[in-house]
């Protein structure tokens, strides 16, 4: 095979020429489309379709010649002519082109004939000339077999050869630098690559800053992930014996966003001490990369890196891509894929539901990534904050945020170090203005830091339960297990009850609702169910789940196999898990029959008696008002409060937070006023007996 430098060519002494000297047309680009034109019969179709092109390019070439006037055959035989003059010459390839070529060929192992094709590739879109002469075979392909033999005449390569380069097994193709179109039978670049093939001095490691990023630093260590602590001893004792002796070592993290995965993966090639490639999501000019674009860009990274032995692959948002892959052949080339790299691939997921089994059961090791505890983004925070004059008491109100990622604490932080404030209050005013905004953006709730924790007006005693409270607490404090069942209407304190518990028990408490438990995928509800009693577990933590009808239906009436399955898979974490399980529901009537079996205790909850709200009511304006209310202030008030007889916890919840918003204190006369309003609404519509009720004799 001749080398790169000179695709072909005995050189022959011949007349020196106006197309030798002085051609205004690149050589290499020139001596193709001279090929095209005589070898594979292009000068007939240019007469017949595009006469004045090919005048224009003669008369370039050899200048004073007015083309117009020769005859087919004349044209013709100075097509020849040319051909052969450029057929004497040794024709470089251009560098840089020709260097990262011979790069490329070097890292990915490439055939001469697949460099040509490349240079090819990258030179027709740069040469109008070799640009029309191509169009002119366009409405006369009828498969990639024409193609392959233009392409062979063109390099003047055995056609085999060409065949060979471009046949899917080979790198080309499984590689994505060559693809083929989606619609018709012509062959593109990977998007970006002629830029950096032309202009790059140091192509396949261009190559790898292009399409994946290297330069991110891991912002948290592992000691941040100290609650995944077993999986994460196991997974660097396995990818630092196999990483470099093994192919198809792939690792799937998955779990919602914002629970770390990214800075997992970062943390994890930083104390292995390997170079970490994340994959981009993006082509050199910003334009979104698809499936199976981002694909071919793994595969080339993994190309590049399959000798270096201190490398690792980032592939993030899989559920996407995998899922682009629809037919058959599509699965199967993935399936390939996940045993065939050569490095050693983290890949991660949002969602894993709606993922192929085919899929998954190829991955070595799988975590699910609870989301991130106090505790946890307590740690993380004092990390990432650093270099920050930040008191500890905020940053433990600030760790109190759910939904609050390490990606948002860095980039807040990265800001407020440019502000260069050094008073602790500026700082935290700063960093709270900015997380607010990004939390509004979001949709998400934000509670505002440095306001003072009003005391827990929840007290056991004044409950409205048909069960005494306070043994079932001591219960669940000696021995840190018990499945609780907590029904009633809203707002009588069942959710308040399982926060109680957590502090009385100094334990994290794990909230879910069935919003963020349901799914829309078959299986997502199991996974998210699976996942919440993992967090639950990992932190120790009391686990609520609300809204638990939802959830634990009952299966005698379900329709659809999800639902029954949804239940069983409930009903097999709440047998399995070892701490304390507390669910709370409007409906008791709704929950599944085994469901209610499981529960050590179903405590019901109802609307204060009339001595319970009274007592509620004085307990209340105590806290409010402190040192200046005494009971007997308000004793006037007791007939009017005693009439209200669906009374809540929740209704002097939401009168306290108006008088909040106003920024006031409520006397006892507002406070009474408030509740009748709330009460109001909430019982009209129904009905009471008017006059006379009749009696039995």
């Amino acid at each position: 095979m001749p080398p790169l430098h000179t695709l072909h060519h005995h050189p022959r002494k011949r007349r020196r020429s106006c197309a030798q000297s002085s051609s205004p047309h690149p050589p290499l680009p020139l001596l193709w489309a001279l090929r095209l034109l005589v070898l594979a019969d292009g000068a007939r179709l240019a007469l017949s379709k595009r006469r004045h092109e090919l005048d224009e390019l003669l008369q370039s070439l050899e200048p004073g010649l007015d083309a117009s006037e020769l005859v087919p055959s004349e044209v013709i035989r100075l097509l020849k002519t040319l051909l052969a003059e450029q057929e004497s010459r040794a024709i470089p390839v251009p560098d840089p082109l020709a260097s990262n070529l011979r790069q490329l060929g070097d890292s990915l192992a490439l055939e001469e004939a697949e460099l040509d094709v490349l240079a090819f590739l990258v030179l027709v879109q740069q040469d109008n000339v070799l640009t029309n002469t191509l169009e002119l075979f366009h409405q006369h392909w009828m498969g990639g077999q024409q193609l392959i033999g233009l392409l062979a005449t063109a390099l003047g390569r055995p056609r085999r050869q060409v065949a060979h380069a471009l046949a899917p097994g080979m790198t080309l193709l499984a590689c994505g630098l060559v693809q083929t179109e989606r619609h018709g039978n012509g062959l593109e670049l990977m998007r970006g690559l002629d830029d950096i093939l032309l202009y790059e001095e140091n192509g396949p490691r261009s190559l790898l800053t292009t399409f994946s990023n290297s330069q991110q630093p891991a912002q948290l260590t592992l000691d941040d992930f100290a609650h995944l602590q077993p999986f994460i001893d196991r997974l660097l004792r396995y990818l630092s014996r196999a990483g470099g002796r093994q192919s198809g070592v792939n690792v799937l993290i998955y779990g919602a966003p914002g629970t770390g995965k990214t800075e997992l993966a970062r943390a994890l090639a930083a104390r292995l001490r390997w170079s970490l490639h994340e994959v981009k999501f993006a082509d050199p000019r910003g334009e979104a990369l698809n499936g199976r674009e981002r694909f071919a860009r793994y595969q080339l990274c993994q190309q590049v890196l399959r000798q270096d032995n201190h490398s690792l692959v980032l592939f993030d948002e899989v559920e996407d891509v995998f899922n682009e892959q629809t037919s058959e052949g599509q699965k199967a080339w993935v399936n390939q894929l996940l045993e065939s790299n050569p490095r050693p691939t983290l890949w991660l997921s949002n969602e894993v539901s709606c993922m192929e089994a085919a899929y998954l059961r190829r991955f070595d090791l799988m975590l699910a990534m609870p989301e991130l505890t106090a505790e946890v983004r307590l740690g993380m925070a004092r990390r990432l904050l650093g270099g920050l004059n930040v008191r500890e008491p905020w940053l433990e109100q600030l760790a109190s945020q759910r939904r609050l990622e390490p990606a948002h604490l860095a980039r807040a932080a990265r800001v407020v170090k440019k502000l260069g404030y050094r008073k602790a209050e500026n700082v935290e005013s700063a960093m709270e203005d900015i997380l607010a905004n990004l939390y509004q953006a979001l949709g998400y709730r934000w509670k505002r830091l440095n306001q003072q924790r009003q005391p827990s007006l929840f007290n056991p005693a004044l409950c409205a339960t048909d069960t005494a409270l306070e043994p079932i607490i001591r219960g669940l404090k000696r021995s840190g297990m018990g499945r609780l069942c907590l029904y009633g209407p809203p707002g009588t304190g069942k959710s308040a009850l399982a926060g109680h518990l957590a502090d009385a028990l100094e334990r994290p408490l794990v909230a879910k609702k069935a919003s963020d438990l349901l799914d829309p995928y078959v299986g997502g509800t199991e996974q998210k169910l699976a996942a919440a009693f993992a967090e639950a577990k990992a932190c120790g933590g009391i686990l609520l789940i609300d809204e638990a009808d939802s959830l634990l239906a009952s299966r005698a009436g379900a329709v659809r196999n999800w639902e029954v399955s949804q239940v069983n898979e409930l009903l097999v974490q709440m047998e399995q898990y070892p701490g304390i399980l507390v669910m709370a529901t409007n409906f008791m009537d709704h929950l599944d029959a085994a469901a209610l079996r499981r529960f050590d205790f179903k405590i019901g909850f109802g609307y204060f008696s009339p001595e319970q709200a009274w007592m509620y009511f004085n307990t209340v304006l105590g806290q409010q008002l402190q040192g200046e209310f005494r009971e007997q202030d308000a004793a006037h008030l007791h007939p009017a409060l005693s009439r209200l007889e669906q009374l809540t916890p929740g209704d002097f919840a939401a009168v306290l937070r108006r008088h909040g918003v106003m920024g006031e204190r409520p006397s006892p006369e507002n406070l009474l006023a408030g509740l009748e309003q709330e009460h109001a609404l909430k019982t009209r519509g129904q009905s009471r007996p008017i006059g006379f009720v009749a009696t039995g004799d």
